[in-house]
């Protein structure tokens, strides 16, 4: 199964290496302060996909936390040494008012590289002009091809909102050529049966868009319920066709496009894959849920027992817990097998074969 033409790229996992002495104090259980966070900056969603891994903690009914809060939380992860956010999760980010502000003030003020995960369907050219400028890399939550397969997914009503979306992605893309950015511009698709067999064409249209990178990979569909009945059959029985939409939609690539159908975080029939015995690396990251909640693991917001602190209204109580007997204890009691589908996965893998067991001889060049 070949997922990209060059290994270079973002979804390679190999890249955590850079990361060694973070994933030795992973080890050692001297946790260092993330390299990166989750910031859930809304708690709304304007979509109801299936699919959504926040199906359960999106609440369209309470306020979102407020602006002055999230600043208060970027100016605390630049003292604690993190490097990045992605600012996506517990819903659209761009229902939250204070989006533009938080998104200019965290790289204009403190230097964090923003990277942004959204549907598009409320952005402004205010938008646009703040993404270009303050982002290192926007993905947009596509998940189709054509219009009708679109609102089935996407859980909306209304043909035209896939258009509009397109236009938008179109919009950015060309702002970014236009005050020559560094922001990449990613069309993000959940593999599932009902989309398995217009990978190909999805990958077309995002090139006409003036797309950079193209991003496939299966939904995590077997941790994910309810999802309208699925069974693990109805995703077996497109792995042909995702294999060879895949293949092809690879020959469309040249300098300024790029297509990825990541599959090595899968089992070949695209199940969930776990192939490490113990949960090491999540203190790479933290995440600050859209709650005021801080949990331990992005793959399992939302769940009470794995609620580390609140980070509102003080971020700084997580000083306090990382690290702390209380912190490495919920690690350890982490049984892979009943976790979601693992977005770190080969990240611990990595720590057993390469840190543990030395399979590649690393301190030999």
């Amino acid at each position: 199964m070949r997922e990209w033409n060059s290994p270079w790229n973002p979804f390679n996992s190999a890249k955590v290496l850079i990361w060694r002495e973070w994933l030795e104090a992973c080890i050692t259980g001297d946790y260092l302060p993330p390299v990166t966070v989750d910031i859930d900056l809304s708690r709304h969603c304007n979509f109801a996909c299936p699919f959504c891994n926040a199906y359960n903690i999106i609440n369209n009914k309470l306020p979102n936390l407020p602006i002055k809060h999230w600043l208060e939380v970027s100016d605390f992860i630049k003292e604690w040494g993190a490097y990045s956010a992605c600012v996506a999760g517990g819903g659209e980010p761009l229902t939250h008012k204070g989006f533009n502000t938080f998104i200019q003030y965290q790289w204009q003020k403190n230097g964090i590289q923003n990277g942004v995960i959204t549907n598009g369907s409320l952005m402004t050219d205010e938008h646009i002009a703040v993404m270009a400028e303050n982002c290192r890399w926007v993905g947009f939550s596509m998940d189709a091809g054509t219009a009708e397969t679109y609102i089935k997914l996407k859980g909306i009503k209304k043909k035209e909102m896939f258009r509009k979306v397109c236009d938008n992605i179109a919009k950015l893309c060309r702002h970014i050529d236009k005050i020559n950015s560094k922001c990449d511009v990613a069309y993000k698709y959940l593999i599932h049966p009902d989309n398995a067999h217009e990978i190909y064409q999805a990958a077309k249209l995002a090139k006409e868009l003036g797309v950079r990178d193209f991003h496939s990979r299966p939904v995590g569909f077997d941790n994910i319920k309810p999802l309208h009945g699925l069974t693990n059959e109805a995703f077996r029985s497109v792995v042909d066709v995702v294999n060879e939409q895949i293949e092809k939609a690879l020959e469309l690539e040249d300098e300024n496009f790029h297509f990825y159908g990541i599959r090595h975080k899968f089992q070949p029939n695209m199940e969930r894959k776990v192939a490490f015995k113990k949960c090491r690396a999540i203190p790479l990251i933290a995440t600050f849920g859209a709650d005021g909640n801080m949990y331990l693991c992005f793959d399992m917001r939302g769940r009470k027992d794995l609620i580390l602190c609140s980070h509102y209204p003080n971020p700084r109580e997580i000083l306090g817990i990382w690290g702390s007997d209380f912190h490495k204890n919920m690690i350890n009691n982490i049984d892979p097998k009943t976790c979601p589908r693992c977005t770190f996965g080969p990240y611990n893998e990595i720590i057993e074969k390469v840190f543990l067991n030395d399979s590649m001889c690393r301190y030999f060049p």
